[in-house]
């Protein structure tokens, strides 16, 4: 029996691109709902399923009854890219501080937490475990919660080495989502000490400002701001990644949040740039029903014809409509901050969330996934192992190739298809995964072949002569 190991070839650090599924967002009222069918599986490297929960008995289990049906299906997206890797995240804004504190607080607790999570994870196919551990050095906390966040890392990763040694599978991922403000990160982390656990880090380098403020203010900006004074020199995705860095975290750990949707005021007064009086709370979406909140494709529709300014300083840009203030990001503030985590070697970027791109294409007239698929082209497609080598589109008169090592793959291989994975016929080291009529070519790692009797990839049959 040979094991086969499906990874990517090497590949630049700065590869990942982590996508959150919000699941609620399937309770959101016509053209707003999103469900696990509208995910493309060949767009992220890895997939984070948001939210669980913990019982009274520190155990990790789904928030609805309903989730465990939304599992089966999450992970047979994998189906369709065999490199993509599912996560499971436990805890997000909602979130009750006490249930964590109280199962960090004893190793018993944390124990019966650990042991939990492996049981879920495995029984339903997720790659690994995202811990959203936010705000955990402040109120509702308890005050050893920060060196008990440790010890929950270490024994996490120990029992997870175990388990897939003795299982003789590959072991689990361990993530952990963290704030961006300098204030928390001192109260909330022992950075060193997590990062020697953690395989990586998601930094949220958003919501630095918002409509909790009276003046206006980007709140995903890339640098610090002229007009930043005070504590609110830290409050920039820059100040953040680097001061993470410098605590101790290796810089390819690290994984930068990118936003994508906007953050809107209502102005008071004729001035309208950054700074400029404010209420606070900006119009809610008519989609996602949050006050001061746009999905991207809620500002595509509130700012279609509007002309975008650009924050010189911060590098991200802002629009004006009637009274309302957004600022958000484009194409041209991604390209900027890729540019910035790759000079700097960080490991990608993680975005919140699918649902909140364009993905009916409807909207921002830009395709589906607009936001999503933008980054796939800066961070993923180029790389050796990756899940879009050719793409092609059936909504689009663009066709983008790349030549695989035996000829041209056949962009236009998938339509008409159902979903899922063919063997391609002019290359056995490579395949094609179709999804929703767009061909994507897939290729095996170096010195194996796809197979189509188990859809996957393996050692090539040898055959023997006596």
């Amino acid at each position: 029996m040979v094991k086969i190991i499906l990874t990517a070839g090497k590949a630049s650090s700065s590869s990942k691109l982590v996508c959150y599924y919000n699941s609620l967002a399937e309770n959101r009222a016509e053209d707003g709902k999103f469900t696990i069918s509208d995910i493309n599986p060949n767009q992220c490297t890895h997939l984070i399923y948001a939210f669980s929960d913990i019982n009274d008995v520190n155990e990790l289990v789904p928030t609805t009854t309903t989730d465990f049906q939304h599992y089966q299906s999450f992970n047979g997206l994998k189906t369709s890219n065999l490199q993509l890797k599912t996560l499971l995240a436990v805890g997000g804004t909602t979130f009750k501080t006490q249930k964590f504190s109280t199962m960090v607080s004893t190793k018993e607790n944390r124990t019966m937490f650990i042991q939990s999570a492996i049981t879920l994870l495995r029984q339903y196919g997720f790659d690994g475990l995202n811990l959203d551990w936010r705000h955990y050095g402040g109120a509702g906390s308890q005050p050893d919660n920060k060196q008990e966040f440790t010890l929950l890392c270490k024994e996490l990763k120990d029992a997870f080495v175990v388990e897939g040694t003795q299982t003789n599978r590959d072991r689990l991922i361990l993530t952990a989502s963290v704030s961006a403000e300098k204030a928390v990160i001192d109260d909330s982390y022992e950075v060193a000490q997590i990062a020697m656990n953690l395989d990586f880090i998601n930094v949220l380098t958003f919501d630095f400002h918002g409509p909790w403020e009276n003046v206006t203010g980007h709140h995903s900006p890339l640098y610090q701001g002229s007009q930043d004074t005070g504590d609110k020199i830290y409050s920039n995705a820059d100040s953040a990644m680097q001061y993470w860095r410098d605590q101790g975290a290796p810089a390819q750990k690290l994984i930068m949040g990118l936003a994508a949707y906007g953050r809107a005021f209502t102005l008071t007064s004729a001035s309208s740039g950054v700074g400029a009086p404010a209420n606070g709370t900006g119009e809610e979406g008519c989609y996602t029903g949050e006050e001061g909140f746009w999905a991207y494709y809620e500002t595509c529709l509130y700012l279609e014809g509007v002309k975008t300014q650009w924050i010189t300083d911060q590098r991200v840009p802002y629009a004006t409509t009637e009274n309302q203030w957004v600022g958000f990001d484009d194409k041209d503030s991604l390209d900027t901050k890729v540019n910035y985590l790759k000079a700097n070697n960080f490991g990608g970027a993680f975005v919140w969330s699918l649902d909140l791109d364009d993905f009916s294409g409807q909207f921002c007239k830009q395709g589906k996934n607009p936001f999503i698929s933008h980054l796939h082209t800066l961070l993923v497609a180029d790389q050796p192992g990756s899940t879009t080598s050719a793409i092609t589109t059936t909504t689009t008169t663009t066709t983008t190739t790349t030549t695989t090592s035996a000829g041209k793959p056949d962009t236009q291989f998938c339509i008409g298809k159902t979903s899922g994975l063919y063997p391609n016929p002019n290359d056995p080291n490579s395949f094609y995964s179709c999804f929703n009529n767009i061909t994507y070519v897939q290729k095996c790692p170096s010195g194996l072949v796809y197979q189509d009797s188990c859809k996957c990839c393996n050692w090539p049959l040898v055959s023997v002569h006596h």
